[in-house]
């Protein structure tokens, strides 16, 4: 029997937990059966954006591909603020934590805060890593200048003897260095979305491996939320410049294998040791939980809505003003799906 009473003058046993009461609802089979569902849904979501714009014979339609990007945009937001960041508020507010907790309730939010200002310090400094390796091939050192002139002469000599020699437009190399700051920005934004649905991955499915009530419920909710979710993450990658097939196939893959590790480690724990109400299991799942939420809010907000529909979204703002109102309404349905969701999972 795992005891982890706090407070003897609890007069109901919420913290006295059996292991026939653990055990009694769990079925190991349908958890098992969870790895698989889920593996295959979570690769096929995130396969398809990426196969459909690099195999010419698979082609599919753009809107679609976009329409499901932004629908999978509105479902990763809603489930920082649905599904994770309650959470963790109710397990770092649960009255079998020490008192120490309890007299502050807004623990899961600053945990959730504390993520989304790493998470932008995390871009913030990329984003100046790579600034700074490009200042360095623009601006030159004093010998790499004096290399530079040397061959400057050389070639203004060949230019002397072979006057058809086309010069280079330097309008086109500033569009170019631009080209490549926003490729390199999307680079980033890319990496860091996947880690934040990757955690959130593993977070969910420790839950669903572990959790003994209302398994089914939150499993259908899950394969839908993964899907989706992997066509999001698969869009962006998609959309990746110069990156093998190598590449996107191991973001694909690493995707997928997120949620069964994690349904595999909340199977583990649970056969174990895992005691739902002791005081470890409330404060790794509440801040796990709302750290997770923090690093999808930011995420979604910052590099998925505002980098793709935002003021500096040019592209965006240039097409057709159907097309902008079909993606809004993917956006705010994918929002209302998940919010939909939330009420059974």
């Amino acid at each position: 029997m795992f005891t982890t009473r706090h407070d003897p003058t609890l007069e109901d046993n919420e913290c006295l937990v059996t292991d026939e009461e653990i055990n009694d609802t769990y079925n190991l089979t349908i958890r098992i059966v969870s790895v698989f569902v889920l593996l295959i849904v979570s690769f096929l979501g995130a396969a398809i954006s990426v196969v459909s714009t690099r195999v010419k014979c698979l082609h599919i339609n753009p809107i679609i591909i976009n329409t499901g990007k932004f629908f999978g945009s509105g479902i990763v937001l809603a489930t920082g603020f649905i599904h994770m960041l309650p959470g963790g508020m109710k397990f770092l507010n649960d009255p079998c934590l020490p008192d120490s907790w309890n007299v502050y309730s807004a623990y899961g939010g600053l945990f959730a805060m504390i993520a989304a200002l790493i998470m932008q310090f995390i871009e913030f400094v990329a984003h100046q890593r790579y600034q700074s390796l490009t200042a360095s091939k623009t601006h030159p050192t004093i010998e790499e200048s004096e290399r530079q002139g040397q061959e400057e002469i050389k070639v203004s000599v060949i230019d002397v003897v072979t006057s058809n020699v086309e010069i280079p437009d330097a309008n086109h190399h500033c569009h170019g260095i631009t080209f490549q700051d926003d490729a390199q920005k999307h680079k980033i934004s890319t990496y860091l979305l996947e880690f934040g649905i990757a955690l959130h991955s593993v977070l969910i499915g420790l839950t669903l491996g572990s959790t003994t009530d209302s398994f089914v419920a939150l499993f259908i909710a899950l394969s839908f939320h993964q899907f989706f979710e992997a066509i999001a993450l698969g869009a962006q990658i998609a959309r990746l410049e110069h990156v093998s097939w190598k590449s996107a196939s191991f973001m694909v893959i690493f995707f997928a294998l997120t949620t069964p590790i994690g349904i595999a480690i909340g199977i583990g724990i649970h056969t174990k040791t895992y005691n739902p109400k002791s005081v470890a299991s409330l404060l790794v799942n509440g801040i796990l939980d709302s750290i997770s939420a923090g690093i999808l809010i930011y995420v979604a907000l910052v590099n998925l809505i505002t980098a793709e529909m935002g003021v500096g979204a040019h592209a965006f703002h240039k097409l057709r003003k159907r097309l902008k109102f079909l993606y809004f309404v993917a956006l705010y349905a994918g929002v209302a799906a998940m919010s939909v969701v939330g009420r059974w999972a």
